[in-house]
């Protein structure tokens, strides 16, 4: 044990203590003798408690045990190695009593997989970390700090030594400034026969036709042959036959850029004698440069042919593709500088394919166009669809008071194939979103009624006015999925619902997933509901529906009949049914459009012709009309959506409802002005801009031009093939420079899109891709060894070999402090009330001695010694009564009657003793006058107060 001061420099007041301790002993002239040199030893105590308390001292002690944290990795590169954990099984079971131990598992993050713990257990590995990169850094950021501040500690690394993220050593470093040791256990991995791609390169921008060169840099560890597939987009361009060799090999082939657009390239590698096949492919960036293309997605065939015949007219490329050929990557988008939906109904696409034409409008700025037809708008279910965001119009026309009333029973499967099951899509949520949405269509001023059924209907929401809406969408998010089908007495309940409505419109939809229990007289009842002018439309999810059934419901209904295999359908499928019931969205009303906000669509300052209809909108706040009807309605209408800008033109192509204006001579002027204004307008950027990959982490670097000032906002968009988009803020590091990271964990191709923004308003942009082929686990094979032994060179430490060496009990010696400050002061102060005690009250010899012979003569004194001598006594007698039971006697009456005569000898003998005692003492007194004039005053006083 030793002894620390927090402030030792309180210590001095030790000179002017002792100075006054001296100047009070050579003053005090009235004390003397014992009583003085005890007080001066109380103050010279008390002062030395008092200093060391102030001084904060601590009392020292060696630390005991020692504190082992080990760092398992548990990266792709170590698969899953069987030797760990016996290593540490065989280390914790040699440790000592107060010796500690954690484990800690390692990937691209780390997770505590066994708390510090003095027992000698070991769990078994349960954490899951991605196993796609090695972060030792982070691991050993987590062991010190699991490690206490006075522990004897050390962190055991069990890894081959393969980093990919992270910065080990420095944070070694940083372990080792707090006295912690860092050794390693080094695990060699069997490679085995492996051919990977290294790296890939080619021109980062090109023209459609230039032949480019693709350089593929490939390791291999032995010599065999494989085949090249490069792929320019989805599409195979080429299959070159290889030789490889042991070690790097560098091939060099030409290519033709066939396609124009921001185009990803993909390099697989096909080899029969390999171990992991992951790493076997590459991807690369290039864009490359054409005249302008526009997409046209036609809802039926021929609906976009005026408008592509008037772009063609004006030398722009256009590609026409049914809804099924949409594209499937995003990256595919920047191939385009517009986007025009002919006529397109919401349930010919995915909800996957609206996002990503979303996305590349607001995050790439292509541009965006939907025009009018009886598909099309609210008319073809695009309410609360990610396409009605990007648009300037909302199909929500709840505030128009023309609009007929209508009465709507929704008539919803609930049974139980409506459920998930295993990993399906849930359609019993996606039925209860189809109901919202229709909900979210009726007027205060509708009736709704919702039934659902499995065996049997249950009325869900009793018909009610559509006033109070968010009570009936709380009943609707309350329906389950569970038990059989019986379509008919529910469709029957549905029509007992809505038969009495007072409205102009009756209407309902029937969805199931199933076949009905039983088979009635649906003809007879369809006769009765159409009689009272009610109509009737139904939806088949999935081949297990009774889609004949379901027809003949619809065409008896006089309403319509959906079929669909994606479930993910149905919310547009009810919305649309719900705008169709209401026939309120086409505007039959041949009129020539008022102008407003015509700027530079110059085509409109001239005399416009007429048009017959077009289906009702609503336009968004931020929105320009610059078309709109004499009901106030948007006719062609515009706005900016993040980066991109998109257009509403509510009125057909075909010339159904524009005769007039096909034959116009300023058709295709107009149509070229329009779909010009949606391409980018926003300029690229004068910055050199770079991605690259470290670890699991993407990084974006934008250099800029030297004098260029710094922006006042930069930010990029990272887009990701699975739609999982990210925004991240780029922050300068250095002069002229800004990066930014993002996590780049999956292979794929990632675009990132770089925006400079003033305020809200985006100034310039720059796309830029990055390609992710695999994680670097799949690559790293050799120089592990090496950075192990840097590592634990760093951290004081060595290669471990055996068990042994892990709790060696060779860690040098710590000391734990225990701050004793205010124990010193409590017994400083218990010690002034003692000096005080000392000083007030006069503590002579004499008078101790007597207080001492007054002790000894006190009535409990001579009780204790009366108590303690007949203890005695007894214990005596018992010994005496055990040696007699030994002795032999025959007869056992006369023994006990001699035994108690004796015990009343001897205790006559005791009488006897004390009455001489107190005789001699009497005799005594008499012959010493003190002793006898003192006792008969006390005589005396004794008998005055019996009289008193």
């Amino acid at each position: 044990m030793a002894i620390s001061f927090d402030s030792p420099f309180y210590l001095i007041l030790f000179v002017p203590a002792f100075l006054l301790i001296f100047f009070w002993w050579k003053k005090q002239t009235r004390v003397k003798g014992n009583k003085r040199w005890l007080i001066a030893g109380l103050r010279t105590f008390f002062f030395l408690l008092l200093i060391c308390s102030i001084a904060g001292m601590n009392l020292l002690f060696p630390v005991q045990g020692e504190t082992v944290v080990f760092v398992v990795d548990q990266s792709a590169s170590m698969k899953q190695d069987s030797r760990i954990l016996p290593f540490i099984k065989e280390s914790v079971g040699r440790k000592k009593e107060k010796d500690r131990h954690a484990i800690i598992s390692v990937g691209a993050e780390a997770q505590i997989e066994q708390p510090l713990t003095g027992k000698k257990e070991v769990t078994p590995f349960g954490s899951i970390v991605n196993p796609h990169a090695t972060n030792i850094a982070e691991g050993i950021r987590m062991a010190a700090a699991l490690i206490p501040n006075q522990a004897r500690g050390k962190i055991i690394l069990l890894t081959d030594g393969l980093e990919t993220n992270g910065n080990a050593l420095a944070e070694i470093r940083l372990a080792q400034e707090r006295g912690l040791r860092v050794e390693a256990m080094y695990l060699a991995q069997d490679v085995g026969d492996e051919v990977f791609i290294s790296s890939i390169q080619l021109p980062n921008r090109m023209m459609v036709g230039d032949e480019f060169q693709v350089k593929l840099d490939i390791h291999s560890t032995l010599a065999t042959e494989g085949v090249l597939d490069f792929y320019e987009g989805n599409q195979k361009v080429g299959e070159i036959p290889i030789q490889i060799a042991p070690g790097s090999n560098r091939y060099v082939f030409q290519q033709e850029a066939q396609k124009e657009g921001f185009n990803r390239f993909r390099v697989e590698l096909k080899t029969s004698q390999d171990t992991i096949s992951l790493n076997n492919q590459a991807f690369a960036f290039s864009q490359v440069v054409g005249s302008p293309s526009v997409l046209v997605i036609e809802g039926t065939e021929g609906a976009g042919g005026n408008v592509v015949r008037a772009l063609e007219a004006s030398n722009i490329r256009v590609e026409v593709r049914p809804p099924a050929l949409v594209p499937k990557q995003l990256e595919d988008f920047k191939n385009y500088q517009s986007i025009i939906l002919a006529n397109l109904d919401s349930t010919q696409i995915k909800v996957s394919d609206m996002n990503r034409i979303r996305d590349a409008v607001h995050d790439l700025g292509v541009g965006l166009v939907m025009t009018g037809g009886e598909n099309s708008f609210g008319l073809g279910g695009w309410f609360q669809t990610p396409i009605e965001e990007a648009l300037p119009v909302t199909m929500d026309l709840r505030a128009k008071e023309e609009i007929p009333s209508l009465a709507l029973a929704l008539v919803i499967d609930k049974s139980g194939s409506m459920a998930p099951y295993a990993g399906e899509v849930d359609k019993m949520a996606l039925a209860r979103e189809g109901a919202l949405r229709a909900t979210d269509l009726l007027q205060p001023k509708d009736q709704v009624a919702v039934v659902a059924f499995d065996g049997f209907p249950w009325v869900v929401v009793e018909r009610q006015s559509a006033e109070n809406i968010k009570e009936i969408q709380e009943k609707i998010n309350g329906i389950q999925a569970d038990g059989g089908t019986e379509i008919f007495t529910a469709l029957y309940e549905g029509y007992n619902q809505i038969k009495d409505a007072n409205t102009k419109r009756k209407h309902i939809i029937l969805l199931t997933d199933g076949v009905s229990n039983t088979n009635l007289d649906y003809g007879g009842l369809l006769q009765e509901i159409t009689g009272e002018n009610i109509t009737v439309s139904t939806v088949a999810i999935g081949n297990d529906s009774d889609t004949f059934l379901l027809q003949y419901i619809a065409e008896m209904g006089q309403g319509r009949y959906y079929f669909s295999n994606d479930a993910n359908s149905i919310p547009q499928i009810f919305s649309k049914e719900t705008a169709l019931a209401s026939r309120s969205f086409i505007v039959d009303k041949p009129q020539v459009p008022s102008k407003s906000f015509i700027s530079d669509w110059t085509v409109l300052r001239q005399a416009i012709p007429e048009l017959n209809a077009y289906v009702a909108t609503s336009p968004k706040q931020t929105a320009e009309t610059s078309l709109f009807s004499m009901d106030d309605d948007p006719i062609l209408t515009r706005w900016q959506y993040g980066l991109g800008r998109s257009v509403a033109w509510t009125s057909d192509l075909e010339g159904k409802w524009t005769p007039d204006w096909v034959g116009w001579s300023e058709y295709n002027r107009l149509w070229n002005q329009i779909v010009t204004w949606t391409f980018p307008q926003v300029e690229e950027g004068r910055w050199n801009v770079q991605t690259e990959v470290e670890g699991i982490k993407g990084k974006v670097i934008v250099n800029l031009p030297v004098g260029h000032p710094l922006p006042q906002q930069m930010e990029a968009v990272i887009l990701q093939e699975k739609q999982d988009n990210k925004r991240i803020v780029l922050k300068p590091v250095a002069p002229g420079r800004l990066e930014g990271e993002f996590l780049a964990s999956e292979s794929g191709t990632y675009l990132v899109q770089v925006m400079e923004k003033e305020g809200e308003q985006v100034v310039a942009t720059h796309t830029k891709g990055l390609a992710v082929a695999y994680s670097s686990e799949y690559r790293l094979f050799e120089g592990g060894e090496a950075a192990l032994k840097a590592w634990v060179e760093e951290g004081n430490g060595s290669l471990l070999i055996s068990p042994l060496e892990v709790f060696s009990g060779d860690l040098p010696r710590k000391w734990e402090n225990q701050n004793v400050s205010d124990w010193l002061l409590f017994f400083a102060l218990l010690i002034w009330p003692i000096d005080i005690a000392v000083r007030k009250l006069q503590w002579t010899s004499q008078r101790i001695v007597g207080w001492m012979e007054k002790l000894k003569e006190s009535r409990l004194l001579r009780t204790i010694r009366r108590k303690r001598t007949n203890a005695k006594e007894a214990s005596q007698r018992k010994k005496e009564g055990k040696e007699e039971s030994k002795s032999t006697v025959t007869a056992s009456t006369p023994t006990s009657f001699t035994t108690g005569l004796q015990s009343k000898q001897s205790s006559q003998a005791v009488k006897e003793n004390r009455i001489e005692k107190r005789e001699s003492k009497k005799k005594e007194d008499s012959n010493n006058p003190a002793k006898g004039d003192s006792l008969n005053k006390l005589l005396e006083a004794k008998g005055r107060k019996r009289r008193r």
